[in-house]
């Protein structure tokens, strides 16, 4: 299955998780017949997509960790592990990346990107080293997104095919 479609699915399981949402004004809404309301200054638990409705109607504010900061350290742990094992990331991490770069200006863009294309370009090299020799297994399933996932076993069965093609099968 291609990343693309993985992504999407995974994009919508990810809006339908929790968030915090801070309520800046007093609201009572009935969306899609989830009855939800709020006092001005408490914090609620609401799925992410109607926690995004009301921060982007300035109702609430969305709370959410500093997807730069996150970046930056999945950056250090990444250079941090070595050059042979892969640190953990979470499976949405480029997922909550895409939709939090949707919010920044130019300059936090051009930040976020030299600092993304380094992680990308350092867990890419480690996850062809590792899907060359070792088949996915649990371990390796739990440090990788959902999108590294398919390209580990993409990677995996392409170097198992060419393998088997270089080698040829033996009719004695």
């Amino acid at each position: 299955m291609e990343i693309e479609k993985i992504e999407k699915v995974h994009t919508i399981g990810y809006r339908l998780k929790d968030a915090k949402v801070t309520v800046n004004h007093d609201f009572k809404y009935n969306i899609a017949g989830i009855k939800i309301e709020g006092i001005q200054g408490d914090t609620n638990n609401m799925p992410q997509w109607i926690g995004k409705i009301l921060n982007d109607s300035g109702v609430g504010t969305l709370d959410s960790l500093d997807m730069i900061t996150q970046l930056k350290q999945a950056l250090s742990k990444e250079k941090m592990v070595g050059e042979y094992q892969l640190s953990t990331l979470e499976p949405h991490f480029y997922i909550k990346l895409k939709e939090s770069i949707k919010e920044f200006d130019r300059n936090d863009f051009d930040q976020v990107e030299s600092i993304l294309l380094e992680l990308f370009r350092m867990r890419r090299g480690k996850i062809v080293k590792l899907a060359d020799s070792i088949k996915l297994n649990s371990d390796i399933y739990k440090q990788l997104t959902v999108e590294e996932n398919i390209f580990y076993k993409t990677i995996y069965d392409n170097s198992k095919e060419f393998e088997n093609q270089v080698r040829g099968t033996r009719n004695e």
